[in-house]
Parts: structure tokens; sequence; C-alpha cells
């Protein structure tokens, strides 16, 4: 059948549509032919010899002018929480760039793990937290406060077979699931619930050196091929993910493509049901590989540890199959925020991959403060200096005074960053003050994996001296041990006597 719009029934009501693409071509040309065709290898580029492309109901969208509500819906869900502490998508976490240092970046989809507290969100005014909404709240009790929530955008139109496409950037952090996907489900005849859904997802599992392609075609029919790529998808570069939906041959399949490089083909389980497209970054434990723990709510320190970090996303496409071999009728769409407008961001922000850098918080509740005290007891080795500590102490005015990182004797203090391949580089900020022959140093660990215990593989200390006064710092580093998975960080005295302090820490990614 020729493509042509569907109708789209929402939870809150029927809406039919009848659109015009976010963009379109009425000559059968290809605005956007360099990027479409002039990369990858042939197979990806010859699409037009196989497949019949309908550029007139081609669908583009930069997310420049904004996110039209007439083409997009902002989700506003918790789906699949399987008795798990995730929190859904929520629209708080979508925005809007326009930054002339990255001008790629129009859309920014945010996931805030299990060290996320609204009230030290750095892209939300005070004033925007007392006042958003009704209760006066950004992220409402019955969302966690926005702890281990995500963004999403879904279309309004449901669409078929066709190629689709998009350049992005994914989430790097473990627990953070970033994911182009086309969704639909309905209730059939006989009462029971069909689903339809084919995905490229990135941190389904704790491995950025993977990526997951699944097809479904009911609620237990589905299969999911964790594909391996010669990169680290979590590299901070951009990529262009993409596949091809195709219905009309005698056995459906799709075949996926990573920067137009084909990575598998699925004839399996194959959707030939119109279905909804969504980009989004969404928290589930599983993808941070966590176990969890049902005497604890099901709560895993080693699924999300970290505060908030980004997707970006610069464009999107669909180009149309013009071709037989599927359905078209209306699908059941998630919950979503009607009439909701991103806030737009003049300056992309940077990803802080130390979580309460300043020791300011300890709001963490069952998740515990991200800094960890790793300093060993006697029993546990014989040679450990005595009256060693490490911990989070007040100014000495009293409790109520700021606070900083206390290393006493042989103690240290640290956190994890997992998923920081070899060859990732990252630059350490802050300040230390020294007494008692105190000398402040700064170590990192190696770990050949992704949980928390993970084997080590080494480490390597950098000096930074010692000083009766609050002095700076600034330390750039690479992970440069092959097999590295994560790294363990630390605070410490390397002098073993005397006392070293450390305050306003910072950890950022400078690329690789």
């Amino acid at each position: 059948m020729k493509f042509s719009k569907a109708a789209s029934l929402f939870v809150a009501g029927v809406l039919v549509v009848s659109l015009g693409g976010f963009a379109g071509c009425s000559n059968g040309e290809d605005p956007l032919a360099a990027d479409t065709f002039d990369f990858g290898e042939e197979y990806y580029r010859s699409v037009a010899e196989r497949h019949v492309l309908n550029y007139d109901e081609m669908l583009y969208d930069d997310f420049k002018s904004g996110i039209d509500p007439a083409r997009w819906v902002i989700s506003d869900s918790v789906w699949d929480q399987w008795s798990t502490d995730q929190n859904g998508v929520r629209p708080q976490n979508v925005f809007l760039v326009n930054d002339g240092a990255n001008p790629d970046t129009h859309l920014l989809l945010r996931a805030n793990g299990s060290y996320y507290n609204m009230q030290h969100d750095p892209l939300y005014t005070a004033e925007e937290i007392d006042t958003y909404g009704s209760g006066g709240q950004l992220f409402t009790a019955s969302q966690g406060y926005g702890r281990n929530a995500g963004a999403c955008l879904s279309s309004v139109e449901a669409l078929g077979p066709g190629r689709y496409e998009v350049k992005m950037k994914p989430c790097p952090r473990v627990g953070g699931l970033t994911s182009m996907w086309v969704y639909s489900w309905f209730t059939k005849n006989d009462g029971s619930t069909q689903q339809n859904e084919i995905d490229i997802e990135i941190g389904l599992k704790p491995d950025f050196s993977q990526v997951f392609l699944t097809t479904w075609t009911a609620p237990s029919n589905n299969t999911n091929m964790p594909t391996p790529v010669d990169y680290y998808v979590n590299d901070g570069d951009w990529h262009v993910y993409s596949f091809d939906w195709v219905t009309d041959s005698e056995v459906p399949y799709v075949d996926y493509y990573i920067d137009g490089v084909k990575v598998l083909t699925i004839d399996a389980n194959v959707p030939t049901t119109n279905a909804t497209l969504n980009l989004g970054l969404w928290c589930p434990s599983w993808a941070g590989g966590g176990a969890n723990d049902p005497e604890n709510g099901n709560i895993s320190v080693d699924s999300r540890m970290f505060d908030s970090d980004y997707a970006e996303i610069s464009w999107w496409r669909y180009i149309p199959f013009q071709m037989e071999g599927w359905e078209q009728r209306p699908v059941q769409n998630r919950n979503y925020a009607e009439g909701y407008v991103p806030k737009t961001l003049t300056s992309l922000p940077v990803a802080e991959k130390c979580a309460n850098g300043d020791f300011e918080r300890d709001d963490y509740g069952l998740y515990g403060n991200p800094w960890k005290d790793f300093t060993v007891t006697d029993e546990e080795n014989e040679s450990f200096i005595a009256g060693s500590s490490a911990g989070i102490v007040p100014e000495a005015n009293g409790e109520e005074a700021a606070h900083y990182a206390e290393i006493v004797n042989g103690g240290l203090l640290g956190q994890w960053l997992r998923g920081a391949a070899e060859g990732f580089r990252y630059k350490l900020t802050g300040k230390y003050r020294t007494t008692g022959g105190g000398t402040a140093a700064f170590r990192y660990t190696y770990l050949l994996g992704y949980s928390t215990t993970s084997r080590t593989n080494g480490n390597k200390t950098v000096s930074l001296g010692s000083s009766d006064e609050w002095k700076e710092f600034s330390v750039e580093f690479t992970v440069d041990k092959a097999g590295t998975q994560s790294i363990r960080y630390y605070l410490l005295n390397e002098a073993g006597t005397g006392s070293c302090y450390f305050d306003d820490l910072s950890l950022t990614y400078l690329g690789h």
C-alpha cells in the first residue's frame, strides 16, 4: 500500500491527524541527500535501489524552531516499572539548546540518576523550583522528586515501514538508557494485548562496547541482539543510528546501521502494524546492571551512580517506503504533558562526573552519599596506618557551616566513575589544604568491568602538594590501561601522616 498519514488514539482521547511532513519535498529529491547517501557503505547508500522512497511524505526535524505540539508529544509517564524504583520520563528533563559554540546540538534529553535532587538542579533557578507547577515543586513526590527519571518525545503520527535515522550523542552514564524506537500496543478482538516495537538501545546493559537491537510483536515474542561495535558508544562523538523497516518481503526484516554501516539484520518478530516514533532516555535499574534487592525496595546503588547527564540530538528523519505488507490502525499512546513548553538553554551544560563535589549534600537517603570511605581496617591490612580515616566534616563554627572532605593519615575517600574506557580524558579541579605534614594527592584505580565488585588492574597517583592555606589545583589525566571499563578515584594523604582537606571538586570529560 502507499504510505499515508495514520490516525493516532491517545490515552486522553482520540486525535485524528492529517499533517504534512515536518519537512517535505514535492519534487521527489531528498533535501538532505548529502547526509543520507554520501557516507557509509554501498548497501546503506543504495537503499533507493531496493525500495521506493516516498520523499513527498518524508519527516525531518532538527528542533531549531522548538518542539511543535502538532508533531510531537512530550511524555510524562512511567512504563515497565516492574516493581523497581525508576520514575519514568518527565517533561522537565527535555530541553532545547541554542548555543553558538555547540551548533549541532538542538535537543537535550536529561537522565537523573540515584544522586539527583531537584533542590540542587543546575538547569533550573531556585525561583523556578519554588514556583513550578502545583504544590510549588519542579518534580512531585510521586515522581521521586526527579530521581531515576529521564525524558522522551513521541511522534503524533503513527508511522510505517521506512528508513529511520537520528544523529545523536547517547547518554554516557551506566544506568541511562538512550533509545530510538517505534512502538504501538493495542487490545485485539480476543482481549489480548498486542505489542509492536523496533529498538536501537544504548545502555540497556552496562557495556558501552555494544548496542542492543530489538524487535517485538507481542509481550513475550521478541528478538534482542547485543551487537558489538568498534568504538565505545559513550565516547561523546556524534553518530548516526539508523534502521530500515521492511514489510513487503516474504519474511519482514529490519536492517540496522551505525554511521551508514550495516551492523545487523533481524528477520524474526518484526512488526507489520504502524507505530509511533520515540526518542528517549530513561533510567530503569536493569540498565545499570544493579541487582534488585526486594528487602530494600529494589534499590541498588550499583545501578545509576550519577547525578545528571545528557543525550544530545542534532536531527531526526524518517523516509517512508512505499510498500505493501503492513496495516494501519489506531494505536494507544502513553501519557504526555499537553501544552508543555521546554526550557531553552543558551549554553550546553557541562555534565559533572563528580557528585556532591562541594560536600554540602546529605540528602541521599537509601542510596547513600556518593563519597565512600575506602579506608581499610587494621584487621584487613596489618600495615595499615593506625588512626586513619576519611569523611566529610563541617567548618569549625558549627554543623550549619560549609563542609569539606577530611583525610586523616592514610585514609581514602572516593567515588566510582563507571564507563570510563581506555583513551578517555578527564579534568579534575578543586582545592586542598594540609596540616601536620600531610601531602594531598589524587589516585584513580582501573576497573575491568562496570560493577562495583569488578576486578582492579592497577592504579595511578598524582601528588598535589602541601599548603597551609586553601590552594586550587587542576589535573588532566587519561585512562591508559587496556581493558579498562570504569575507574574509582580517591582523595588521599600521600604522606600517611597529618591531615589533608579537599573542597569544590569537579570532574569533567575532555574527549578521547
